[in-house]
């Protein structure tokens, strides 16, 4: 099997298929990339959505976790599990 990077795995699989849906990457006030989980516990990962997608109001809408081909992808669910879970309690104490 072919392994793939996580750059990589942004460029060549996400990013594509994001634009396609009609995310433009360029728009920052949809879409932005590498956003710090606020409230996370930075035990076991380091707490850095790789993409999160927003509504008109600003509310996030998704978070995107991209890894490299050769990582589990339920290490990755787990992953991002932990991060909407932080994102959905931060919002609903400051949001």
């Amino acid at each position: 099997m072919h392994r793939v990077n996580e750059e990589r795995t942004r460029k060549e699989m996400i990013n594509p298929q994001l634009e396609t849906a009609g995310w433009f990457l360029r728009d920052h006030s949809k879409v932005k990339i590498e956003i710090p989980v606020d409230g996370y516990d930075a035990e076991p990962w380091n707490g850095v959505s790789d993409y999160c997608l927003y509504r008109e109001n600003g509310e996030v809408l998704a978070a995107v976790e991209a890894k490299k081909t050769a990582v589990d992808v339920r290490l990755a669910e787990a992953q991002l599990t932990h991060y909407v879970t932080e994102i959905v309690d931060w919002s609903k104490h400051y949001g």
